[in-house]
């Protein structure tokens, strides 16, 4: 049942949503935050497109319904990056799930996690129509690796009570991090 409802979304998001689909498990429900870590080669200007991050509640707890799923992709656009920083320019976040629920507080670290851009979502409720609502973000910061090996771009999200038991829906984070490659 788990894939065939991030499957909805992963039809959209491609085949980095299929791989997500297929690997997601208990950690999805919040135990571990849904995570993607994309290599971007080293030089200049350029567009990096995450793999998909997302919650599946139906699909880690039988008793909630089938639109207790959320799911989330990035593209980031990059002025340059070196194995010491990466620059960049902007961030578009998209948003697709099954019932209406919100973003909340976006936000991007450095290498020793120390938060360097932070912003609300001003969007709005995000509809639980499975369709893509996205927002751009102009960062146009240079992000240091503080000798780690990734920076990251977080996303708080509250998925909407479905009609489930209490623990159906919720407070999660997605994140994508980038790690600079040779």
């Amino acid at each position: 049942m788990m894939r065939s409802n991030i499957a909805k979304a992963a039809t959209v998001f491609g085949a980095a949503g299929m791989a997500l689909a297929a690997g997601m498990g208990q950690a999805s429900a919040g135990i571990y935050p849904p995570s993607t870590t994309q290599n971007v080669k080293v030089g200049g200007a350029k567009t990096v497109y995450s793999g998909q991050v997302g919650i599946d509640q139906a699909g880690d707890y039988s008793e909630c319904p089938s639109n207790a799923w959320l799911a989330s992709s990035a593209v980031w656009t990059l002025n340059s990056v070196s194995k010491t920083a990466i620059s960049v320019k902007s961030i578009k976040i998209s948003f697709r799930t099954g019932v209406t629920s919100m973003a909340l507080v976006q936000y991007l670290e450095r290498g020793n996690h120390a938060s360097v851009w932070k912003t609300n979502w001003t969007k709005g409720d995000i509809p639980g129509d499975a369709k893509d609502h996205s927002a751009t973000y102009t960062i146009n910061k240079s992000v240091p690796l503080d000798g780690q090996s990734t920076i990251l771009f977080a996303s708080t999200v509250s998925l909407g009570r479905t009609g489930g038991p209490a623990y159906c829906g919720g407070n999660f984070l997605l994140t994508f991090k980038l790690h600079p490659v040779s």
